[in-house]
């Protein structure tokens, strides 16, 4: 009696069948806690690995623990001819009315909470003497941004650090000069400058205790001041975004 030869579909069943078992294999092995057999088929099984990857850490019992705000000053002269500094102004204060206590929040109430920390990585990719060119500006003759990236390539900043600080740092000079053009529509502003104040939350450990006792807790506040700089305004639609955004949520 002759033997059935397999058809074309058994075939194809035949193979599917296979990779699904391999495939539940490989799932497997990656499920598994690290141990030597998961660690020696790392290679094998990095094709489950997703391409974007989910922060843990936002959803963990000490989650993203440090608070983190982006103040402006301004300076102008005043009648007198006397130089004058404005408050600080804590616009991520601002912005985060936009999200506090809302149910659903707009994109706007985290503008400067992302701008942290491309700002913080920047300014730390400048050695001692680089920081220094960019921390010391003085108040009363800011420099423009010609004579800032001259200072920084003279002190040995390379091209990309460099240019990576002055793009961020013309960004942040901008929101700061929209924000208090805003405040004190009726001065001509001389200069302005940011602060990034930092401080830690109450630590884990002491999430149980009063009030008082969290609050004492928590690490010091750290503010860290930039240099001052020349007004860089923005279009009159951003200004005029920024001036209504700030009445609507000041």
């Amino acid at each position: 009696m002759p033997v059935p030869r397999p058809t074309l579909r058994s075939a194809f069943i035949a193979v599917v069948v296979a990779i699904v078992g391999l495939h539940l294999v490989a799932v497997t092995l990656a499920a598994l806690p690290p141990n030597r057999y998961s660690d020696a088929t790392r290679g094998q099984t990095s094709y489950l690995d997703p391409y974007f990857t989910q922060n843990w850490r936002l959803f963990a019992p000490n989650p993203i623990s440090e608070d983190r705000s982006l103040l402006f000053q301004a300076a102008y002269t005043d009648a007198d001819g006397d130089q004058v500094r404005t408050e600080w102004v804590d616009w991520t204060a601002v912005e985060l009315d936009l999200v506090r206590h809302r149910l659903i929040g707009g994109r706007a109430g985290y503008v400067t909470n992302k701008l942290v920390s491309p700002l913080q990585s920047r300014a730390a990719a400048l050695d001692d003497s680089q920081e220094v060119v960019v921390t010391s500006s003085p108040q009363t003759d800011p420099p423009s941004w010609a004579e800032l990236s001259d200072e920084l390539e003279s002190a040995g900043a390379s091209p990309t650090a460099r240019l990576g600080f002055l793009r961020y740092e013309q960004a942040a000079t901008q929101l700061a000069t929209d924000v208090l053009q805003a405040r004190y529509p009726d001065v001509e502003l001389t200069a302005v400058r940011y602060a990034i104040r930092r401080q830690g939350v109450t630590p884990f450990a002491a999430r149980g205790g009063t009030a008082a006792e969290r609050r004492a807790a928590r690490p010091e506040v750290v503010r860290d001041v930039g240099g001052w700089r020349r007004p860089t305004p923005g279009s009159a639609s951003e200004r005029a975004s920024v001036r209504d955004f700030d009445r609507s949520h000041r």
